[in-house]
């Protein structure tokens, strides 16, 4: 058992599976500029690096010949994404299972949201799926001028929680978390149920490992 101070979760593929809304918005997007659509599995390998990114990798793969989109498409992408994930969001998404009832338990933590979506809709989901009130703090894609990996939208998390790194755990599913928190100076744990699966997952050498989200109740105190 790790004791720690400050909890920090991912959002996308560890609070939430989204990958149904996001793939879908992805290829509203992309019908309205003419390009094909991708497999959710696609669009969900493109994940956690923000919608910039994300609609840059979806951009590149739908061109003839994969080259990445210029600036004004790239831009234009980025604002179609915008507009038809407001509206997409909450069609399918939910929470994985005993979110609710683990984060409830951990009451006496002090925990964050450090996700690279704007922070306007990661209040929208928390709001929704009423986990708000178990976060102290936000940390979104437009919170800090970096996104993971880098380190620094973790540290503002700490931050903003209080205590040192040392007595905090980062918990995310893809190498981005992992190597934010490790970074950090967090502790960092793994789930292997998210848009990433165990064997990408485990080259990154979190801390932790778990299949289900209650059990960070085994590992953490």
């Amino acid at each position: 058992m790790i004791a720690v101070n400050s909890m920090l979760f991912d959002l996308d593929g560890t609070l939430i599976d989204s990958k149904t809304d996001l793939a879908n918005s992805i290829n509203l997007m992309l019908a309205d500029l003419d390009r094909p659509p991708l497999d959710e599995a696609v669009v969900g390998g493109f994940v956690g690096d923000g919608v910039r990114v994300l609609v840059h990798r979806c951009l590149t793969a739908t061109d003839p010949n994969h080259q990445p989109p210029e600036e004004a498409l790239h831009a234009k992408g980025i604002a179609l994404m915008h507009r038809h994930y407001a509206e997409e969001m909450l069609k399918t998404t939910r929470l994985y299972p005993q979110v609710a009832e683990t984060l409830a338990s951990f009451g006496n933590k002090r925990k964050a949201v450090v996700t690279s979506k704007e922070v306007r809709f990661t209040k929208i989901i928390l709001d929704y799926f009423d986990i708000a009130r178990y976060f102290d703090a936000i940390v979104g894609g437009d919170t800090t001028p970096a996104r993971k990996p880098d380190p620094r939208p973790v540290l503002e998390a700490i931050r903003l929680l209080g205590g040192p790194a040392a007595d905090a755990v980062m918990v995310g599913d893809s190498e981005n978390d992992i190597n934010a928190g490790r970074g950090a100076g967090a502790r960092t744990c793994g789930v292997t149920f998210g848009f990433r699966t165990a064997e990408q997952l485990r080259v990154s050498e979190p801390d932790v490992m778990i299949d289900r989200f209650e059990q960070l109740k085994e590992f953490f105190y």
